[in-house]
């Protein structure tokens, strides 16, 4: 796996080398009302070659960031570099012909005097979709916008760990600290923003709306101090950073990590049959460390009691919709938060968030419900993330917490 992974980078730096992120590479090709013929032919060759060269430039750097997200490493191709246009619509793109992609242009890239805007433009000014969406392969778009935002997300965490700084603790520090807080809540308003803007466009998928769940979690949360929680480095480093993660579970953003990661599931209940898998898997492996550690945490600190104290709460279903009763828990840990098996599997059973142990059953039973029917196999990763899902869920078991 080693040896497959130093040659990922093979194609984007041949890329590189050859301009192909360079935006003055994809000119705007004018075309005339009474082009036709060989001079029509031509213009929408040159303009298939661009665009192929675009679409593999942005291909590599989903790759590139879905590695990063993986592995909690840094991505190798930065969005400052990626200054081309973003992808055309999905109708120029599939024309048959060089009549039908002429009809299409002037119908989608009519008015338009200047080039497409690039990630980077997006991430300054996400409004920039709206005004350009008519033009732009939206489902595209959206996903290299998202893949893009991952990078400043991670070179935020990267600053944090330097600064030892966390968004929940609640000391004061000094103006390193205070510069890291206020760019955390620029980041989640530059999601919340772009949440808003794209909330009822039909061009999106589920897997866009779970990239952007995944996000917002990583947000409010440390994988890495989850990955060590749960027994990655030994039980010492697990004692170290027990008391940061109860803090964390006991603030707003380790609540509002557990609910992102509810959204993540519910995203991938909505996966089409046989497709939640590959990266999307390792992000439902992440969504349930985050309720896995969240559980383990508020049970071992006693903060909710008994469970007869949570008796007569309201349950809050963490991968259903938004209402009064999550924001109620969100902001002040009221309820009972739980989340439910898919609706293909057999019954509708659901789990507490404070059973781990049934909690990891719900989500092992999520991954596997979307290959029952299909005909594709069931990947070995899938079978590989229930394993650790299921072992998770039995160290709660066997020390008393589930």
């Amino acid at each position: 796996m080693e040896i497959a992974e130093c040659h990922i980078g093979i194609p984007a730096n041949m890329m590189r080398y050859r301009n192909k992120y360079q935006r003055t590479m994809y000119p705007l090709i004018e075309l005339d009302e009474s082009d036709g013929g060989e001079v029509l032919e031509q213009k929408w060759r040159s303009w298939c070659e661009r665009e192929s060269w675009k679409r593999l430039a942005f291909h590599c750097f989903i790759r590139d960031a879905r590695t990063s997200m993986a592995t909690l490493g840094s991505p190798g191709m930065s969005y400052a570099e990626m200054t081309l246009p973003l992808p055309e619509a999905k109708e120029l793109w599939f024309a048959k012909t060089a009549l039908d992609w002429k009809h299409h242009h002037h119908e989608l890239a009519a008015g338009y005097t200047k080039r497409a805007p690039s990630v980077g433009d997006l991430l300054r000014d996400p409004g920039l979709l709206t005004s350009n969406r008519r033009r732009l392969d939206v489902q595209a778009a959206v996903s290299i916008f998202l893949n893009g935002y991952w990078s400043l997300i991670n070179e935020y965490q990267r600053l944090s760990s330097v600064q030892r700084f966390r968004p929940w603790l609640t000391r004061m520090g000094g103006t390193s600290e205070q510069l890291l807080r206020t760019r955390h809540e620029e980041l989640c308003k530059g999601l919340d923003q772009f949440q808003a803007i794209v909330s009822d466009w039909h061009e999106l998928s589920c897997q866009e709306h779970l990239m952007l769940h995944l996000l917002l979690m990583n947000l409010h949360l440390s994988l890495n101090h989850l990955q060590l929680f749960s027994g990655k480095e030994g039980e010492e480093q697990a004692r170290r950073v027990l008391a940061n993660l109860r803090e964390w579970a006991d603030s707003v953003h380790g609540r509002q990590a557990v609910w992102q990661a509810g959204q993540v599931l519910r995203q991938a209940k909505l996966f089409p049959l046989g497709h939640l898998k590959d990266f999307y898997a390792v992000a439902i492996h992440h969504a349930a460390l985050a309720l896995w550690t969240y559980g383990v945490v508020t049970k071992t600190a006693g903060r909710s009691g008994a469970s007869s104290s949570q008796l007569g709460q309201e349950t809050v279903y963490l991968d259903g919709t938004i209402s009064g009763v999550v924001t109620e828990f969100v902001h002040f840990g009221h309820g009972k938060p739980v989340i439910q098996e898919p609706i293909r599997s057999s019954g509708t059973r659901e789990a507490a968030v404070e059973d781990p142990k049934g909690c990891m059953e719900v989500v092992q039973e999520t991954l596997r419900s979307n290959f029952r029917g299909s005909q594709e196999m069931r990947p070995p990763i899938i079978e590989n993330m229930c394993l650790v899902m299921k072992q998770l869920g039995d160290a709660a078991w066997a020390v008393g917490l589930s």
